[in-house]
């Protein structure tokens, strides 16, 4: 345990929303966090020092008050590490906005909370404890999410806006609170960068998604290369619908250079019309929702684009 003068700071509270895959190759790892816990939580200092300590004493109190025993009280208030149902993978965040089936930030909430619930540790293993693990969400200040390569980023894979934006939407929804989120970039270990989620959705924009020759390199793959532009605007409205960082010129930019782009568009009509109409169907779901406040003439040239790409699918599909 490092002593207080030497950490220079608060000892301060932690809460792990691990992955399946996590779970299953390192539970070594979430028993020595766990003792970790327990030994931190354990130490004779006062709130100003130990917000761990802090806050097992506030919760242990408020479990008693319910009618627990002591012993389940503290067992409960102790737990710091969440993950997915045993056997089971995934947050369950990236089914609702593929699939288009949710309403509300807290609809994305509460699918976070059912699936990441399952507390683990040296005596926990999967139970399902949904009450505690949203109390922990609700006090969340902050969110933290690391990428140890730059082969993939926040708009590459539905992992990121699944797992940190899912926690996002968690604290906004029972914490009532916009968190500050955290990218980490350790793909360098000498040079550790971290940038705020608004920052890094900004940096990948104007280095990858805008960049000329990413879209050149997508061309090479054909079918395959115009279902990742399909996939890059699911990942926008992810982000978009569970954090709240997606600015009006980042929708913007995405529709004029590949919807409204006569040679981009044709070759995405060309390559993979579904990806065509499916990018179109994302963007008027971006406006319908609220999410961008696009004026009517985009609105309305995004339909158009959307239309054309129906009727072209109705023609490759009808039966001869």
């Amino acid at each position: 345990v490092i002593p207080i003068p030497e950490l220079g700071r608060p000892r301060i509270d932690v809460t792990l929303r691990i992955s399946g895959l996590f779970r299953d190759t390192f539970p070594n790892l979430i028993d020595m966090i766990d003792e970790g816990v327990e030994t931190i939580a354990s130490l004779d200092e006062s709130d100003e020092e130990n917000y761990l300590a802090m806050h097992l004493r506030e919760d242990i109190q408020a479990a008693l008050r319910r009618g627990l025993a002591p012993r389940e009280a503290r067992a409960r208030a102790m737990v710091r590490i969440f993950g997915d149902p045993p056997g089971d993978h995934g947050a369950g965040v990236d089914v609702l906005i593929e699939s288009s089936k949710w309403s509300t930030t807290e609809d994305l909430a509460e699918t976070y909370v059912t699936w990441g619930c399952h507390a683990y540790g040296r005596e926990w293993r999967g139970e399902k404890v949904p009450e505690v693990f949203k109390e922990k969400l609700s006090r969340l200040n902050v969110t933290v999410k690391n990428h140890e390569d730059r082969e993939f980023d926040l708009l590459d894979i539905d992992d990121d806006y699944t797992m940190l934006g899912g926690m996002n939407a968690a604290v906004r929804a029972f914490g009532g609170r916009k968190p500050l989120s955290i990218m980490g970039d350790s793909s360098d270990p000498q040079r550790l960068k971290t940038r705020t989620v608004e920052e890094e959705s900004k940096f990948v924009f104007r280095s990858r998604v805008l960049n000329p020759k990413w879209l050149d390199g997508l061309k090479e793959h054909g079918f395959r290369g115009a279902q990742e532009l399909s996939k890059l605007v699911e990942y926008v409205i992810g982000w978009d619908a569970t954090s709240d960082i997606i600015e009006p010129w980042m929708y913007r930019s995405i529709t004029e250079r590949f919807l409204f782009d006569e040679e981009t568009r044709k070759w995405i009509e060309e390559s993979n019309p579904y990806a065509l109409r499916e990018m179109a169907s994302r963007l008027l779901e971006a406006i319908q929702r609220g999410l961008w406040e696009a004026d009517e003439e985009m609105r309305r040239r995004i339909q158009s684009v959307y239309l054309d790409a129906e009727t072209a699918l109705e023609e490759i599909n009808e039966p001869k």
